[in-house]
């Protein structure tokens, strides 16, 4: 996928630009399909990125931005406080509540915030989720389907404490194993229940042994449910998403659970092979549904399994990867479905 396509977000930035010159400035948000070139040129520029595979690509087109590009979704500590924020609007306004507390305390007194996105990506929010921080948030611009909001800070933000910004659910114990509960960051996938698919597969998954690989954790049910099942096994678990991987991270930790967490964008840190891969895959990236992800991720399953090794996936009914998976595996079939999703074995 490519970031930096042209798209009506990026050339509404591009007319505000000179908004963001000579400041030191930090960036942050949902960053996965704009296009940030007009911006990385200043020296004063630094960007918060929570997902992997765009922290990648700007690592690679960015270099001169160098300590100042950072993987997460708290800013790292410097001597000097930024003079403005620019959050890109997330999808959730859960998430983009997040960001605020997570960033505004790393904010001079009566610093810039400015606040843009898509009009279908939920930024109709913005003024509200600001008013907790300043006295007033105008509108600058309203034009090709974005707008761009600005306030100056007033209240001092208290700092930000991680462990508050999670919330919990309790999966229930079963005869096979203990209750899990389940600790998730805002904006993650099933970060209020457990989904649907992932319950499927869940129910379908034989028990399991050797080395396990969940990929897209998520909050970590996939992969912490397994090290309940199945204590023996050696489970690694790889989001892109930086609030994810925390997610996954804190249910481990609440479920006294070992297992490797890691960031990788599919399997690009991920160098050993393993007897089973365990995925419930995302279609969708940011506002956009984006198959070539999943597609990638398929393609490339066989080689990171061992000899003899299966792949698991949940699907949409919709979703046609059995052809695909054929063209790389001996034997595809769909082992359980119901009127939404199926769980596709692969050997």
């Amino acid at each position: 996928m490519q970031y930096a396509e042209p798209n009506n977000l990026s050339s509404f930035l591009i007319r505000h630009q000179s908004l963001f010159q000579d400041k030191n400035i930090l960036i942050c948000g949902q960053l996965q399909s704009v296009s940030l070139t007009p911006l990385l040129s200043g020296t004063n520029t630094s960007c918060l990125v929570s997902d992997y595979s765009v922290f990648n690509k700007l690592q690679a087109t960015a270099p001169s931005l160098g300590s100042r590009l950072c993987y997460g979704f708290t800013p790292a500590e410097t001597a000097d406080k930024y003079d403005a924020v620019l959050l890109f609007m997330p999808k959730a306004k859960q998430e983009a509540a997040l960001w605020l507390s997570s960033v505004l305390p790393s904010l001079k007194g009566n610093g810039e915030i400015f606040v843009i996105g898509e009009n279908r990506g939920g930024i109709s929010a913005a003024p509200k989720l600001l008013q907790p921080y300043t006295e007033n948030v105008q509108k600058i611009d309203s034009a090709r389907h974005c707008s761009l909001f600005y306030a100056q800070l007033t209240a001092s933000p208290a700092p930000c404490l991680p462990d508050s910004l999670f919330t919990q659910y309790l999966l229930p114990s079963m005869p096979d194993q203990p209750a899990l509960k389940v600790s998730a960051l805002p904006g993650v996938f099933s970060a209020g229940e457990l989904d649907e698919g992932t319950q499927l597969l869940l129910d379908s998954l034989p028990a399991l042994s050797g080395d396990i690989l969940d990929v897209g954790c998520g909050a970590g049910v996939i992969g912490a449910t397994i090290c309940l099942r199945a204590p023996d096994t050696r489970v690694v678990m790889t989001d892109v998403n930086a609030l994810a991987l925390a997610s996954a991270a804190k249910t481990l930790e609440e479920n006294n659970l070992s297992a490797q967490v890691i960031a990788s964008d599919m399997f690009s840190d991920v160098d050993a092979k393993f007897d089973f891969i365990i995925s419930n895959p995302p279609f969708h990236a940011g506002l956009k549904t984006n198959y070539e992800a999943t597609e990638r991720f398929l393609h490339q399953a066989p080689s990171r399994l061992k000899h003899g090794g299966q792949l698991y996936l949940v699907a949409n009914k919709f979703l046609r990867y059995e052809p695909i998976l054929a063209e790389v595996f001996h034997s595809v079939s769909v082992i359980k479905e119901n009127s939404r999703f199926k769980i596709i074995r692969a050997f």
